[in-house]
């Protein structure tokens, strides 16, 4: 026979409120790009043309006075890459024009080195630092609806790309 089951009493029970804190914030929403004006993006590509000019000065020297049987091919291409970082200053002086802007004549730093090896890396570091401002500089001619700014920067990104491919073999990279 089965057991009665044994009567319950009502447990007393004491409600505790956790402590009252500021809620959590919520998950940070992904940052929309920063807006950009038409001028500002003229400073960006004025400094970007600072830097194509002192990339054709820097491939002159380095395709002059670099040294060694191992760099001979690359030598040859140094005069070409010179020439490219040329075609590209006009491309940006053309384009700031084109915006309204005016195109500067500044040279950003250029680095020399009288090590054959280190010319390439400081080449290899100009390249990667254009090819990183070109992509940005692109995304921003996006955001801007500037599609003919677009496609010439994105052509220049090619180049630049190119250029560092070159260097990275010619460095054994």
């Amino acid at each position: 026979m089965a057991k009665p089951a044994a009567k319950k009493t009502p447990r007393k029970t004491t409600r505790v409120s956790a402590p009252r804190t500021a809620p959590a914030p919520a998950a940070a929403a992904p940052k929309a790009p920063r807006e950009l004006t038409r001028a500002e993006l003229i400073d960006e590509l004025n400094k970007d043309l600072a830097k194509e000019y002192s990339a054709l000065i820097q491939y002159v020297q380095h395709a002059s006075v670099i040294t060694g049987p191992q760099y001979d091919a690359i030598s040859a291409e140094l005069t070409v890459h010179s020439n490219e970082e040329h075609l590209h200053a006009i491309t940006l002086s053309d384009q700031i024009d084109f915006l309204g802007g005016v195109p500067d004549v500044n040279v950003a730093d250029i680095h020399i080195s009288p090590d054959s090896k280190t010319m390439l890396e400081q080449d290899l570091v100009g390249e990667l630092d254009a090819i990183a401002r070109y992509r940005e500089r692109i995304g921003q001619a996006e955001l801007l609806q500037e599609y003919g700014l677009r496609r010439a920067l994105e052509d220049i990104l090619v180049v630049e790309e190119e250029h560092a491919r070159d260097l990275q073999s010619a460095l054994d990279l």
